[in-house]
């Protein structure tokens, strides 16, 4: 093998990896194969440590467990447990997303419009910003295990509920609910407004 070249199985070898991709589930190989034949080194790094050996298991003695009516049995209850523990944690992302969304919806800014000239969107919005903090970090109290990425997308929820708001007592502020429309690279997005600074 030349150096910087990924390693390779030797011929008549199958990884761990390779048989996960035929189906097969640590439990299997566990139960139906039991100790590997042998390792290769393994080309991935963790930082600066080298991961370990790969292990391989000899194709011959793969290909005659598969044809084993007892492995196939097992193989398809395990996809079937996979396929529903994948329903499951489908479910209950869906349940969580709804939790979120049902939550950013109770927040209902009362805005009070003051006469703003057009484009003012940071000075529209800035008297409600403690608000909207107050209101996700209640949130962060009440739902539990609230990760990071779902107080992002909280954040992000709360936020276009006060746009909203804020569309309503001033038409000329942009809506968090408009089409985007498709520009050239490099232009302008439709959400860009956010960020310009139009005072």
């Amino acid at each position: 093998m030349a150096r910087g070249e990924p390693p390779v199985n030797p011929p008549g070898f199958l990884a761990t990896q390779d048989l996960k991709e035929r189906g097969w589930t640590p439990a299997l190989i566990r139960r139906f194969l039991g100790e590997h034949d042998r390792t290769r080194p393994n080309g991935l790094r963790m930082g600066r440590r080298r991961l370990p050996p790969v292990k391989l298991y000899e194709e011959a003695r793969v290909l005659e467990v598969e044809r084993d009516d007892t492995f196939l049995a097992a193989q398809a209850r395990a996809a079937d447990a996979r396929e529903r523990a994948e329903q499951t944690r489908a479910a209950r992302a869906l349940a969580r997303q709804e939790l979120l969304e049902r939550a950013a919806a109770e927040y209902v800014p009362v805005i009070h419009p003051e006469p703003l000239r057009k484009g003012s969107v940071r000075k529209a919005r800035e008297p409600y910003q403690g608000a909207l903090d107050a209101r996700l970090e209640a949130l962060r109290r009440e739902i539990p295990k609230l990760t990071a990425q779902e107080e992002a997308t909280l954040a992000g929820l709360l936020r276009t509920q006060l746009d909203r708001a804020l569309h309503v007592a001033y038409p000329w502020y942009p809506s968090p609910d408009a089409p985007a429309a498709s520009a050239a690279p490099g232009a302008a997005r439709a959400s860009d407004w956010r960020e310009w600074d139009w005072d």
